[in-house]
């Protein structure tokens, strides 16, 4: 039994660890259908609620469109296991399905933030939606499938294409669920920057994600509490002057570093035994920042969108841009944010 093609590893390759590869990818594959055939059954249980039937003006055809999905992918998992299928030609089929998938989930997220604002909110729907996985959590888990099987047979041009449409799909989905509200919300944060600077305002911006973090340091492994901001073509890493800190302070945060994207790379990080929670680091041409958040999941949160924002970025500028020194370009009277990429203040 095999769920993978017939094809052969290639010359670079050794022929049983490519074939070891494969075939853990495959079962692994397999375990993720199983949890996405989970989520799927979840989610038409919460649109089944007679308060989620309320809510969702079109929640009869949503339910009956989940359940043709599920029905579809317990065929796959069945085809997987008999031999029938292969991952290929299940991950064909695989991004337009969890496309749906997101903004199902989207839509179930809008309504129950309604209803707990309302104070309407079911303990039942609240139980539910805490079994469900985010879309990019699930997103992760079929693209490290296909990363794997990419490193493992490079000559495969059907396993790059499957691995660059869902990660396609997957920058789609994370750039359409910010667009409500964003210009909004970017002026908010241009009233939280001291003197405000650096000027973060622009039709065209896109805010991707926020949150604070701790910068640790590479030789003392001391940490310090920074506010982050994800825009879609650059990282704005804050001091936090004000504490304790809210979202909604004014003059509270003083820019740290501006790292345009498309000179930046992400990556986990070792973990540390002084370091409680999770690594990773932000790389921008020859200096990296080590961050750490101790929520969990948190950090592979940041380095999905990190990673989403950083390749559509890097498809937009082909070419490395020179570094330019910001006080040099404060003293032109310049206010372009991309100007530099260390700023300000240390």
């Amino acid at each position: 039994m095999t769920f993978f093609s017939v094809d052969a590893c290639g010359p670079d390759k050794d022929d049983k660890s490519c074939v070891s590869v494969r075939g853990m990818e495959s079962i692994s594959f397999l375990q993720n259908e199983q949890i996405f055939v989970a989520q799927l059954i979840e989610m038409q249980k919460l649109f089944s609620l007679p308060i989620m039937r309320r809510k969702v003006s079109n929640s009869e055809a949503v339910i009956q469109d989940l359940n043709e999905t599920i029905s579809y992918h317990q065929n796959v998992y069945e085809g997987l296991i008999s031999g029938k299928r292969n991952v290929i030609s299940v991950g064909k089929d695989l991004p337009s399905c969890m496309k749906k998938w997101a903004s199902y989930y989207t839509m179930i997220q809008a309504s129950l933030n309604e209803l707990q604002k309302n104070g309407e909110m079911h303990e039942e729907s609240e139980c539910i939606f805490s079994y469900l996985y985010e879309p990019a959590s699930l997103f992760s888990k079929f693209e490290g499938n296909f990363l794997n099987l990419c490193d493992a047979v490079p000559g495969n041009s059907e396993y790059r294409d499957i691995l660059e449409s869902i990660q396609s799909t997957f920058d789609d989905i994370v750039y359409k669920s910010c667009f409500p509200k964003n210009a909004v919300r970017i002026l908010q944060l241009q009233r939280l920057l001291i003197d405000r600077q650096p000027k973060i305002l622009s039709a065209s911006r896109i805010l991707l994600k926020e949150g604070c973090l701790y910068k640790v340091n590479y030789r003392t492994k001391k940490m310090k509490k920074m506010a982050l901001m994800l825009f879609d073509d650059f990282l704005l890493i804050c001091k936090i002057q004000k504490k304790p800190f809210e979202w909604c302070v004014t003059d509270s945060l003083k820019c740290y570093a501006v790292l345009p994207l498309q000179s930046c790379s992400v990556n986990f990080a070792s973990r540390c035994s002084s370091v409680k929670g999770s690594l990773f680091k932000v790389k921008c041409w020859n200096v990296s920042y080590l961050l750490m958040s101790k929520v969990p999941c948190d950090v592979q949160s940041w380095i999905q969108v990190l990673q989403s924002a950083i390749r559509r970025q890097k498809g937009f500028f082909k070419d490395p841009r020179p570094c330019i020194d910001g006080n040099k370009n404060k003293a032109r009277g310049s206010n372009n944010i991309l100007s530099s990429c260390f700023c300000i203040s240390r």
